[in-house]
């Protein structure tokens, strides 16, 4: 039977459509979308080949970690290849290979509880010697030589973009350190407490706060605490901020912050009743009174006038909102 919560054609897309983003750019257009369209097949047939798979009992979570190994280590090593220059025809075979095996070890790993970091350890073991593998058998059929192979070997995408982020990471570390040095005496002790990240958050947010009214930028100094506070104040005050903090590193933590920040919602009533409506008229009384026979008997008297047909209610829109999604959630468990 299907395993409840995958929807593997999804999965598949939603990995596809987050390799465009991340292939390198020195990759031409063709190359590019090859890579995507391997990452979704490979993905898709491993999503549907573990969705009617009666012989395993997965969860939708262990489903979509081995289907993202493939779909991974697809990724890293159509890259592998495409910058080893090895004729287009025998991609697909070299990649097919690792792609078995992937599924191949993964499934076992998950089905024997492996804990993650050893999985991903025996997984990246055994694609390399996949590749190898693959690569040795086209040396094999006259396909490569020698110093073809070594190419290809020399390639490792995966390895480059762990070193990348290392990279990053460290140059963070110093913007960081950079930033955090230039703190009043009073504020150096509290400073060196806190983390490389949060500094650099604090900098970029005194960025913003920069370009704010007094009267709005006091308004959100007084969120923060008293020594948060007086690091952001220090921040802002500074006219050369800017040039002390990379600009990607910048463009990052105003992504982060705005991600944190509420997101707005306006709720429609008539479309929160209706769903109401449709949720109980679907579901078994019985169960909808367990669920709502400890609440409160105004909450009672809501979801019954809405079921009845009553659009009249003295709930607040938001309320409302809550209780539909309350019922909702403890329906589908």
């Amino acid at each position: 039977m299907p395993i409840e919560g995958f929807d593997y054609k999804a999965f598949a897309k939603n990995l596809a459509e987050q390799v465009g983003p991340a292939l390198p750019p020195d990759l031409i257009d063709a190359d590019r979308q090859y890579i995507i369209n391997i990452v979704h097949n490979f993905c898709y047939m491993a999503g549907e080949a573990l969705a009617n798979d009666t012989t395993i009992n997965f969860n939708a979570d262990q489903a979509c970690i081995v289907t993202q190994f493939i779909g991974e280590w697809a990724f890293h090593k159509a890259i592998d290849i495409i910058r080893s220059q090895i004729d287009p025809q025998f991609r697909d075979g070299i990649l097919q290979k690792i792609a078995f095996t992937v599924f191949e070890i993964a499934k076992t790993a998950t089905i024997k509880n492996m804990p993650q970091a050893d999985m991903i350890a025996v997984v990246e073991f055994q694609v390399k010697k996949a590749y190898n593998e693959a690569l040795e058998e086209l040396k094999s059929r006259g396909v490569l030589n020698d110093a073809q192979v070594a190419e290809a070997l020399s390639h490792s995408n995966i390895d480059e973009m762990a070193q990348q982020a290392a990279q990053e990471e460290a140059q963070q570390q110093e913007q960081a350190q950079n930033a955090g040095a230039q703190q009043p005496v009073a504020n150096n002790d509290y400073a060196n407490q806190i983390s490389d990240n949060k500094i650099l958050k604090l900098a970029t947010f005194a960025i913003v706060l920069k370009h704010l009214p007094p009267d709005k930028r006091q308004g959100l100094l007084e969120r923060f605490n008293e020594n948060d506070a007086a690091i952001l104040r220090d921040y802002a005050s500074m006219e050369d901020l800017e040039t002390k903090l990379d600009p990607n590193i910048v463009a990052k933590g105003l992504k982060e912050i705005k991600n944190s920040l509420p997101k707005s919602k306006k709720i429609n009533p008539a479309r929160v009743n209706q769903k109401l409506y449709n949720i109980v008229k679907s579901s078994a009384i019985s169960k909808i009174s367990n669920i709502m026979g400890k609440e409160r008997k105004a909450l009672r008297d809501y979801v019954a006038n809405v079921a009845s047909g009553n659009k009249n209610s003295p709930i607040t829109p938001r309320i409302a909102d809550i209780i539909c999604n309350h019922l909702e959630e403890k329906l589908t468990r």
